[in-house]
């Protein structure tokens, strides 16, 4: 029986090594599954985070030009207001010399034109104020020479 059992226990060492064996074969096996399922999970991943990126990426590129349109319209509006105030002072400037330069030159023709002994538009104006004042008076002694006459007649 010695041979019988020596037999017996070399035939279960010899099964223990199959199902070693077999184990480690099948653990390889779950071990490339699990690796291909890992990377497919990893592939997934990486897709979904590209998605991600993409969605977020235009949403913020969307914003950005939002923004910049709000941006620029303020500019502009900002720009058109300073421009009006730089033109409204320069208008009024222009306006302030082309009168100080009138004022200069009236002076200065007047001044020459008394020199020479010629009439001014101011002395013509004076001229008709003065006519306009006599025609005035006449006219008041015209109507007051007319009711005295009647004053006389009626006595």
């Amino acid at each position: 029986m010695d041979k019988q059992a020596k037999d017996q226990e070399d035939e279960q060492k010899k099964m223990e090594d199959i199902d070693r064996k077999k184990n480690k074969s099948r653990e390889g096996r779950k071990s490339g599954l699990d690796f291909r399922k890992y990377t497919q999970q990893i592939w997934l991943a990486g897709l979904g985070a590209f998605s991600r990126a993409e969605e977020e990426g235009n949403k913020l590129f969307d914003s950005l030009v939002k923004v910049g349109e709000e941006l620029e319209s303020k500019t502009a509006e900002i720009a058109d207001q300073t421009v009006e105030k730089v033109s409204e002072k320069a208008k009024e400037s222009v306006t302030d010399t082309k009168d100080k330069v009138e004022k200069l030159i009236d002076h200065s023709v007047n001044h020459s034109l008394n020199r020479i002994g010629l009439v001014t538009v101011k002395d013509i104006q004076h001229l008709e104020n003065l006519i306009l004042q006599l025609h005035s008076k006449v006219d008041f002694l015209v109507e007051e020479n007319k009711f005295l006459k009647e004053q006389i007649v009626k006595k």
